[in-house]
């Protein structure tokens, strides 16, 4: 399969549809779960299909360290690859992969001037300006309204979508009258979409809570396979 049909046949086309065109430039979106159960798999996904689509990611980590950020696009690249049987693989990866800068920052020394220092710094010159900023690992159970500001802000100035992932507790999940869990649902309002991920027993369900301002939620009808760390559709 050629490059541009692989970006067709991406199951982030029915994602894009059912929220109506996508998250949106200057938009946050976040993919919200318990630990281990695949946010930083589906964040990854998206990414390559911008990079396989020729846009560019800056990839934020406050966890992972960049070799293991890098470990992990070489992983889902690789299966995507061999699921759509891309031609020439490696000369694709090579071609798109320039187009992906990784940050990393401790939460424990969290500093926003110094995040917004470096982000400004890489797109002053316009030589890498992403369409998507990745934000994984970010800890909400010890974020502020400040805080969010400042993403809210950073997406809104660049025009970039932002898209965060978002650690539940492993017991007693907290929902709010909306379905939002804790700690997400305190801070719903900064984001356009919230998706869910429900463990199932043989793939991770991708549930909606929230599309823009729309008030009649579709099925995503999107699943996470464990096994190649893919989403796909509920269908095929």
């Amino acid at each position: 399969m050629l490059k541009n049909e692989l970006v067709k046949r991406s199951p982030i086309r029915v994602l894009e549809k059912t929220i109506h065109g996508g998250l949106g430039k200057g938009n946050l979106g976040v993919f919200t779960a318990r630990k281990g159960v695949g946010k930083t798999a589906c964040l990854v996904h998206f990414a390559i299909d911008k990079l396989v689509g020729g846009q560019k990611v800056l990839h934020i980590s406050f966890a992972d360290k960049p070799q293991h950020i890098e470990s992990w696009y070489k992983q889902v690249f690789h299966e995507v690859a061999e699921l759509y049987d891309l031609d020439d693989t490696q000369s694709v990866y090579d071609e798109i992969i320039p187009g992906r800068l990784i940050l990393h920052f401790k939460q424990s020394q969290l500093d926003l001037d110094r995040i917004k220092t470096s982000i400004e710094r890489i797109m002053r010159d316009g030589s890498f300006l992403p369409e998507m900023i990745i934000v994984d690992g970010f800890s909400f159970e010890d974020c502020s309204k400040d805080q969010m500001d400042f993403w809210r802000a950073l997406a809104a100035d660049n025009m970039v979508e932002v898209w965060f992932s978002a650690t539940l507790h492993r017991e007693g999940l907290k929902l709010d009258a909306n379905g939002v869990p804790a700690p997400i649902n305190d801070y719903s309002d900064y984001f356009q979409v919230i998706i869910m991920l429900q463990p199932m027993q043989d793939h991770v369900d991708l549930k909606l809570l929230k599309d823009h301002d729309s008030t009649d939620l579709e099925q995503l009808r999107l699943k996470l396979d464990p096994r190649t760390l893919l989403i796909a559709n509920h269908r095929v």
